[in-house]
């Protein structure tokens, strides 16, 4: 998944919202909202991911610190 596809899913979200909107279209705006929602979730896996790979990267610190002590 690319850093920008949540934020691409949101904005095509909005424009599929908007276009229902306009139109009247129930069934557009629907599927705008719940692209926007994917996106979202998008965008909180990739946070979570990096949070993830920080808390790795410094705990192996961690661990290789406490063998150069040993």
């Amino acid at each position: 998944m690319s850093d920008d596809q949540g934020m691409a899913d949101k904005a095509k979200g909005m424009a599929k919202e908007a276009t229902g909107k306009v139109t009247g279209d129930e069934s557009k705006q629907r599927e705008g909202q719940a692209e926007q929602m994917k996106g979202q979730k998008e965008d909180e896996a990739q946070r979570a991911e990096a949070e993830a790979q920080k808390k790795r990267e410094q705990q192996a610190g961690y661990e290789g610190q406490a063998r150069k002590e040993s």
